[in-house]
């Protein structure tokens, strides 16, 4: 909370994002306990973690009062549905799902429509057609609630802009936007998050990077990270308001 603030959530989101390069990136920690509840590290995340943190540090540095609590607070209303720790299913499994919530909240504002996306009818339905890769769903009464989920995800609008088009509409893309990676994967609305950040006139990601197993800004301009890997089909962008 001594970083500097700046005059957008958003700018301010990257200034603090910048302050954990290099901390390692560490996957499953939401998992890890048998019984939900609200994980918070500042050592070490994956993608979404990374994300969902230094969203909610940003948030708490442009509130009236910013300490720890409130942070928690804030990080507790981005990963749960309406805020309320009630086991597996009440965390937000899609990213989708958290962009929707967000943007509900007034938190972040889905810019992907806005800035050309086009609209993709893709079912998503991985969690529930791969059940035997989440523990958690083996209970029937988490399954059956997950599921209800889904199709309740599955009636919002779903844009995206394809990795073809990312280039040609950098020049709308802010420091500090959050860039969520959409999949080629059946079912699977998202693979990847970060952070947008400018670099010689180039947009590049500011992410926890599973790949180089750290927080890092990426050596390729974001358009050239897209096409490197074959099942990223193009981005989602939101902005912390």
């Amino acid at each position: 909370m001594d970083l500097p603030k700046s005059e957008t959530t958003a700018k301010t989101a990257i200034t603090i994002a910048q302050s954990f390069i290099g901390q390692p990136y560490k996957a499953g920690m939401l998992d890890a306990a048998t019984n939900e509840q609200l994980v918070c590290t500042l050592k070490d995340f994956d993608c979404w973690t990374f994300v969902e943190t230094v969203s909610a540090l940003a948030i708490t540095r442009h509130s009236p009062i910013s300490d720890f609590p409130v942070f928690l607070s804030y990080l507790k209303k981005l990963r749960y549905r309406s805020g309320n720790i009630d086991g597996y299913a009440s965390r937000l499994h899609y990213f989708k799902e958290w962009a929707v919530r967000a943007e509900q909240n007034k938190i972040a504002l889905d810019m992907t429509e806005l800035m050309g996306g086009v609209p993709s009818d893709k079912l998503i339905n991985f969690m529930t057609t791969h059940r035997s890769l989440y523990p958690h769903l083996q209970k029937q009464e988490t399954f059956a609630e997950v599921t209800r989920y889904e199709s309740e995800l599955n009636g919002y609008g779903f844009y995206y802009i394809p990795k073809a088009d990312v280039k040609k509409m950098e020049s709308q893309i802010e420091d500090g936007d959050i860039i969520a990676i959409t999949s080629n994967i059946e079912g699977l609305d998202f693979n990847h998050e970060g952070f947008a950040i400018r670099k010689n006139g180039r947009i590049h990601l500011l992410h926890a990077s599973q790949e180089m197993k750290k927080v890092m800004i990426s050596a390729e301009p974001l358009t050239d990270y897209l096409n490197r890997i074959k099942k990223h089909s193009g981005i989602a962008v939101l902005r912390l308001l």
